[in-house]
């Protein structure tokens, strides 16, 4: 027998055709959910991360007059330190004891005193270089000064000019003191 075929196309390749657009369909539809339940699960982290920022926040405009508090007793405390220290510091016995050890034609014109680290700078004229070196000699041997350091020396019209460094020793200098008396 003989099987004409009298139809224009073929059927079995618009099945084909047919099952493979509708299972590209399916994968598609399955991708799609996973996006979709991939954006909620996204959105809910999302909502849960600002809730959490919002509520951080509000525990911070809680917490911030406490720091502002602590940082301002800190503030007060350290300038009462500071006020006890300088207390402490007997600017008499500092000038006292200077005023033991600075001989005749000498002549200061700036003293200045670091607390931190105890040095005295001391800015003047000499008549001599003898006086000038009593003055080095009388910090040497002071048991208020400790280190004392020429650092300049120049000669200036008939009179040298200077500047010494040495170290206060506090608690030495006020035995000098309480000695003198």
């Amino acid at each position: 027998m003989i099987t004409i075929n009298f139809a224009s196309r073929n059927y079995r390749l618009i099945s084909r055709i047919r099952t493979g657009l509708l299972t590209a369909a399916g994968v598609l539809c399955i991708a799609m959910a996973v996006m979709l339940w991939a954006t909620l699960s996204l959105r809910a982290d999302s909502s849960a991360l600002d809730r959490k920022l919002k509520e951080a926040e509000a525990a911070e405009e809680l917490v911030r007059p406490l720091l502002a508090e602590r940082g301002q007793l800190v503030k007060d405390l350290n300038a009462m330190s500071g006020l006890l220290e300088s207390r402490r510091f007997s600017w008499t016995r500092f000038l006292s004891a200077l005023e033991t050890v600075v001989p005749r034609g000498v002549a200061l014109t700036h003293v200045e005193f670091s607390r931190n680290d105890h040095t005295v700078a001391l800015i003047g004229m000499a008549q001599s270089p003898e006086a000038l070196r009593t003055l080095v000699v009388g910090l040497e041997r002071s048991t208020a000064f400790k280190d004392p350091f020429l650092k300049h020396q120049s000669l200036d019209k008939g009179e040298i000019s200077f500047n010494v460094v040495a170290v206060y020793q506090e608690n030495k200098g006020a035995a000098v003191a309480k000695d003198r008396r």
